[in-house]
């Protein structure tokens, strides 16, 4: 399928990448900085989320409050009517 100087290469990046001075490189030189600018691109999003989210809290917890001392509260028309005497 592959070509032999194809498959060499590979075998030769594949004992490299093996190497654990080799691994820390990329990770020191490749994956942190990439990490921490994602990192710094996310960030205010996560905070709009983190705002909006507590925003939605508050609501559900006011409507369910408003809700609760409606229910609770004194009917909005009597149950006994009083007749007038003559």
């Amino acid at each position: 399928m592959l070509s032999p100087a194809m498959e060499n290469f590979l075998d030769k990046t594949i004992q490299m990448l093996q190497n654990e001075n080799i691994k820390k490189k990329i990770e020191v030189l490749i994956l942190q900085p990439f990490i921490q600018y994602l990192i710094e691109l996310l960030f205010p999003y996560v905070i709009i989320i983190c705002v909006v989210f507590g925003l939605l809290i508050i609501m559900l917890t006011s409507v369910l409050y408003l809700l609760i001392v409606q229910m609770g509260g004194s009917p909005t028309m009597p149950t006994q009517v009083a007749l007038p005497t003559s």
